[in-house]
């Protein structure tokens, strides 16, 4: 239910002792409000045509190949590996991740500094890393394919620390224009 419609709120009433209810609510909002930080943590995001060439305007063409790195770090100033973060990108809604175990390698032979996550999964509208984090920067890659003409909302990269709550960064949003 679209909550934007009850500015006041909801209201429950009870008519008898058997009522249970929960509420969650998870996304990125339309106008891509959020607050972008890095808390020990650094993630950032950045395009690539497929023969490495950088991306410098979110402006894709429909079908085009994107080539998506994720570098990651700990900030200078962390003595100490952050164990258990997971590293997610959320797409915008006119790009598809081109799954690695559907489709053959392509020949990226730029693409050198590639680390490789613990595990990785793959959702329609996302994929998490599983990672460890250090004072390196480590770079991770994957392809999406722009699939649908519109102006869509891009969402932060973000990286958390599962056991940390202190810990992580969000960086990146704005919007995509497919062609």
């Amino acid at each position: 239910t679209d909550l934007s419609k009850y500015p006041n709120g909801v209201t429950l009433k009870n008519t008898n002792d058997n009522m249970y209810f929960y509420f969650e609510s998870e996304g990125i909002r339309k106008d891509n409000n959020y607050v972008q930080e890095d808390k020990s943590l650094q993630v950032r995001r950045t395009y690539f045509t497929r023969n490495g060439d950088k991306i410098t305007k979110p402006i894709f063409s429909l079908n085009q190949l994107v080539v998506v790195r994720l570098e990651v770090s700990t900030l200078s100033g962390l003595a100490y590996e952050v164990s258990n973060v997971v590293m997610t990108d959320m797409l915008p809604a006119g790009f598809e991740i081109e799954n690695p175990r559907l489709v053959e390698d392509r020949e990226m032979t730029w693409i050198k500094d590639a680390a490789t996550p613990d595990y990785f999964d793959i959702r329609d509208d996302r994929i998490n890393y599983f990672i460890d984090v250090d004072n390196t920067t480590k770079y991770y890659y994957y392809l999406a394919r722009a699939v649908t003409k519109g102006s869509f909302v891009q969402g932060p990269a973000s990286a958390d620390a599962m056991y940390n709550a202190n810990l992580h960064s969000y960086w990146g949003g704005g919007k995509v224009v497919i062609n």
